[in-house]
């Protein structure tokens, strides 16, 4: 994204979205954020993808497909920015980078980086308000000229260098008209009137997709093949260059991402396939040696069959397949068997070497076929052997222990600590379980509630006032009291709460060590579950 065009941009964002409110943050690839927005009745998206060669910045109403698992890093910007509102944002459009307040107390800043991406700071950016120092229209030829320029003039990045270069060569009155333009800025814009007065933006098309915007028409030798349009607005010309690039690289990743289990599945088939070559010439040595075996059963009666030799060697008869007759053969014994039991065992593993054969041939057919198929695209993808190692009572425990985790929800307070909540009397039931002697368990008093256990690190560790609270109302929410505007709870050690036998799941009984009257809040939910 050129700077120039980032800098209106900016100006237009400002107007749209201060005193927006954030709802959510994803994380759809390592570069890109998603911040879901909430404004004048209306949610929309705006994307962010970071990096120095394509970095992009755009509203749109799609939103990308996200992993399954939110991303540590957007989990951290949830806490400390879900809910919040935007205000009138600082803008460093020479080095692409937005910071927008938010209502917090005391105020922190959501920082758009193009190159670094999304980040929260609790001070203003010292780069607030920056705005680089401009050359005379007069010395453009002069500073264009140096291969300095970009270290001295930043903002003359190198889609203007071309152009003004372009423009000097054929009128410089032209040249000098769009440099005094833009180091002039579009003034004071706080108003959607305001905005309708800036003028057009210039979209650039490429093999019928769009690939650059800018803030000023490019000139023909500039342009080659690409095809101008004009647009009312830089986000809509963001919002163009944006979906196209940003969606086409995620489907692209996510392909790449599918096929790599069929990729591994072609490579495991091939390695498989060029052992089964290996093995094949070791049972066509085995076949080989019946002639050898022939050969000393043809001879027997001529040696000592009892004797133990290392090697010995023979005259071939005639009739023998595969070997002349009068030629001189040696074979190779092994020293510690006899002659005939070495006889024995040549024509026992050349019988072995052709069942192999029967069998090889067999399971070559099989995984030539299915390397076939998975070139095609066609059939399931075979597990790898450490998947199928994982069955029985391993693979029955691992699922067991997935299915328990559905019905515990996992909090994490202001201070840090964890908190498990049962979702249902099954979850209630499983938390004493996951859980040691010296940690704190929470239940409303006088009436159902979910179960709730903050888990300390150690013995008699100190727990914030905060903290305590936090836990007393994600049960006081989730108990008899929750349409009440507060909540009693009470509290134990959880080596003094016990199950029933014989009761029903999450029936204990307890001697409580302590109690809370807390005011409810249901937004905590979100807020500590954000915190994980």
């Amino acid at each position: 994204m050129e700077a120039h065009f980032f800098r209106r941009l900016c100006v237009e964002l400002a107007v749209h979205l201060t005193g927006a409110r954030i709802e959510k943050f994803f994380q759809p690839a390592s570069d890109t954020t998603t911040i879901v927005i909430h404004r004048a009745g209306r949610k929309q998206n705006l994307l962010l993808q970071a990096g120095r060669r394509f970095p992009l910045l755009f509203l749109s109403d799609k939103r990308p497909v996200n992993p399954d698992t939110p991303s540590a890093k957007s989990m951290w910007l949830r806490k400390y920015a879900a809910g919040k509102r935007l205000g009138t944002p600082v803008v460093d459009w020479c080095n692409r980078r937005i910071a927008f307040p938010l209502t917090t107390t005391p105020v922190t800043w959501l920082v758009l980086d193009l190159c670094n991406g999304v980040f929260i700071t609790k001070e203003e950016p010292e780069w607030s308000g920056y705005e680089p120092v401009w050359c005379e229209p007069e010395d453009l030829p002069h500073v264009l000229a140096s291969s300095e320029v970009w270290s001295s003039y930043p903002q003359l990045t190198p889609p203007l260098r071309k152009t003004l270069s372009a423009l000097i060569h054929d009128d410089p009155m032209d040249a000098q008209a769009l440099f005094v333009d833009l180091e002039y800025g579009y003034g004071s814009v706080a108003t959607q009137e305001d905005l309708a007065e800036l003028g057009e933006v210039y979209l650039y098309f490429k093999d019928g997709k769009p690939a650059d915007a800018y803030v000023w028409p490019l000139p023909e030798a500039v342009r080659g093949k690409r095809e101008e349009k004009t647009v009312a607005s830089a986000m809509e010309a963001a919002t163009a260059v944006g979906e196209m690039r940003l969606f086409a690289e995620l489907a692209q990743a996510e392909a790449s991402t599918s096929a790599k289990p069929v990729v591994a599945a072609l490579k495991r088939t091939k390695k498989t396939l060029a052992r089964l070559d290996q093995e094949k010439a070791r049972l066509e040595r085995m076949i080989a040696g019946q002639q050898h075996a022939v050969l000393l059963q043809a001879c027997l009666w001529q040696l000592d069959a009892d004797r133990k030799l290392s090697s010995i060697s023979l005259t071939v008869p005639e009739g023998i397949d595969g070997l002349t007759a009068g030629d001189k053969c040696t074979i190779t014994l092994d020293p510690r068997k006899t002659i005939r039991e070495n006889m024995a065992y040549l024509f026992k593993q050349a019988a072995r070497g052709k069942r192999g054969m029967d069998m090889l041939a067999e399971r070559r057919q099989v995984l030539e076929m299915q390397y076939s198929r998975l070139q095609r695209g066609e059939g399931e993808v075979p597990k790898s052997q450490t998947e199928q190692k994982l069955t029985g009572g391993a693979l029955k425990r691992q699922q067991k222990r997935q299915a328990k985790d559905k019905f515990i929800q996992r909090f994490r307070s202001s201070d840090g600590f964890l908190m498990l909540r049962g979702r249902n009397a099954q979850g209630n039931h499983e938390l004493l379980n996951r859980v040691s002697s010296y940690d704190l368990w929470f239940h409303a008093e006088d009436g159902p509630s979910a179960h709730l256990v903050l888990h300390l690190d150690y013995p008699d560790q100190q727990v914030p006032e905060q903290t305590l609270q936090e836990a007393a109302i994600l049960v006081g929410v989730k108990s008899w009291q929750r349409e009440d505007e507060q909540a009693r709870i009470m509290f134990a050690r959880v080596k003094n709460v016990r199950k029933i036998k014989g009761a029903a799941a999450g029936t204990v009984h307890a001697e409580s060590e302590g109690s809370l009257l807390v005011k409810l809040r249901p937004e905590l939910e979100e807020t500590l579950r954000s915190g994980l």
